[in-house]
Order: structure tokens, then C-alpha cells, then sequence
């Protein structure tokens, strides 16, 4: 208990997580030409956001950092949107077209929930929401993936997927501790983990990495590590700060190594 509390400590210490989030989750792609990589980023970053919107509404919700966590909520809302209106500009068939119009028409309601008032009400329906968002967001990856059809592009979708199993697996404690549908999330929480640990493992065989690449990966196990204890632990005493402070460590590391990968794409 004590070790995981100096970690949540160490962790703000050791690395500015929130003006990293801001610059990594609330800007637009600078980039005047969208290429397929930034594409498939992009839309895998739409898959995190549904987690992380519903992370950062239970957080002001539980009075976890509230200003920082309505900052993330605002934050993530708005990447979203922007994302949506570059996705649309630049998807390139009639196939992507149509799974980005279902993912918009899912997104309108589930945005107007998330920036009403918080209570647990609004944090029920945007749990049980957030999946079918979810699902459409990753319909889109897999087509935008499909068509590039490099090695490059699963190791971006891949990546991308961890950032949002670690907002998932946040979001699903965040629940718990508000006290809503607290029986199948457990089980939620240990399938997001080990789709987690599956696929660090495979993004650690790439015979893509560069040395660059590898060594993140390295430092991610051991966050990983940190969070996986953080999220196992429950009962009567609340660590929701250390899981909140912990998921934004790796998500932030999480970002950094898919840019790595966007970056191999364009070689």
C-alpha cells in the first residue's frame, strides 16, 4: 500500500503527465497532408478517447484531481470532434466513409451525456455506451489498416489499442469505485489486462523496433508492472488516485511509442 502511494508520487514527480496529456491529447495533426499513418493514429486514438471520456467524467465524479480531470474530460471531448472532422476529410473510400458515419451518428448522443452535469446516472449511460463507440471507432482502424497493408500499420494499430486499454482499465475501476455495476466489471478489468500484457509481448517481438523503440517498450513493462498492481488492488480503502495517476503515466508512454511507429511507416 505504501509503495503504491510513493509511486503515485514519484510518478507526478518524475514526468509533467498533465502538460503532456495536453499536448499529446488536445492537438490537432500539424501536418498539411494526412498520410495513412496518421490516419489509422488518429482513429485509434478515437477508440481511446471513448474510454477516456467516461475515466475522466467518474473522476469528477469522485472528486479525483476534479479540475484536472475536467480539464481531461473537456480535453478529450473536443479531440474527438476535431478527429472526426479530419477523419472525414481524408478517408479515401466509400467503405471507410460509411463506418465513420456510423461512429458519428454513435458519437452525438454519447457527447451530449458527457458534457451535461456529472452524476452517476450520466456515468451509467456512458458506460453503457462507451463499448458500442468503442466498437465502431475499431471497425474504422481495422479498414484504415486493411488498406494501408503494411507491417508498419499493425504495429500502429496495435499501440494505438494499448492506449485504450489503458483508459479501458481505468474507466472500469473508476466505475467500480462509484459503485456502479461493480460484479462484471472485475472481470472486464482482467480481460482488458491480459489483452494488455498479449500484446506488449507481441510489440516487444517486432522485428520492426528500433533500438529507440525497444527501450520504451522496456520502460513500459515495468509501468505496466505499477499499473496492473494499482488497478488489483480494492476493498474498503480507495486508490483511486495512484490507478488515475498510473494510467496516465503509460498512456502518455503509450502515445510516444505509436508516434515512434507512425514514424517507421513513413521511411
Amino acid at each position: 500500500m505504501n509503495f503504491l502511494y510513493r509511486l503515485a508520487s514519484q510518478l507526478r514527480t518524475a514526468a509533467p503527465w498533465l502538460l503532456l496529456s495536453a499536448s499529446l491529447l488536445t492537438g490537432g495533426v500539424a501536418a498539411a497532408t494526412i498520410d495513412a499513418a496518421q490516419l489509422i493514429d488518429a482513429a485509434g486514438r478515437q477508440r481511446m478517447l471513448t474510454q477516456r471520456i467516461v475515466k475522466a467524467y467518474c473522476q469528477v465524479g469522485l472528486q479525483v484531481t476534479p479540475q484536472v480531470s475536467r480539464a481531461q474530460l473537456d480535453a478529450a471531448i473536443r479531440r474527438f470532434d476535431s478527429q472526426l472532422t479530419m477523419l472525414a476529410t481524408n478517408v479515401s473510400n466509400a467503405e471507410m466513409g460509411a463506418a465513420l458515419k456510423d461512429l458519428s451518428a454513435q458519437w452525438q448522443g454519447f457527447r451530449r451525456t458527457a458534457s451535461g452535469p456529472v452524476s452517476r446516472d450520466g456515468a451509467r449511460a456512458l458506460a453503457e455506451r462507451s463499448d458500442s463507440l468503442l466498437q465502431r471507432a475499431h471497425a474504422l482502424v481495422l479498414l484504415l489498416e486493411r488498406d494501408a497493408g503494411t507491417p508498419q500499420a499493425r504495429l500502429i494499430n496495435i499501440a494505438g489499442r494499448q492506449r485504450m486499454l489503458t483508459q479501458r482499465m481505468a474507466k472500469l475501476y473508476m466505475l467500480r469505485a462509484w459503485g456502479i455495476d461493480p460484479a462484471p466489471i472485475e472481470g472486464e478489468i482482467d480481460a482488458a489486462a491480459a489483452q494488455f500484457a498479449e500484446a506488449l509481448d507481441s510489440l516487444r517481438a517486432a522485428r520492426e523496433n528500433t533500438a529507440e523503440i525497444k527501450r520504451e517498450l522496456d520502460a513500459v513493462s515495468l509501468q505496466w508492472e505499477w499499473f496492473r498492481s494499482a488497478i488489483e488492488l480494492q476493498g474498503a480503502e480507495s486508490y483511486v488516485l495512484v490507478v488515475a495517476d498510473a494510467s496516465e503515466s503509460i498512456l502518455n508512454s503509450m502515445e510516444l511509442i505509436t508516434a515512434k511507429y507512425a514514424r517507421l511507416a513513413r521511411r
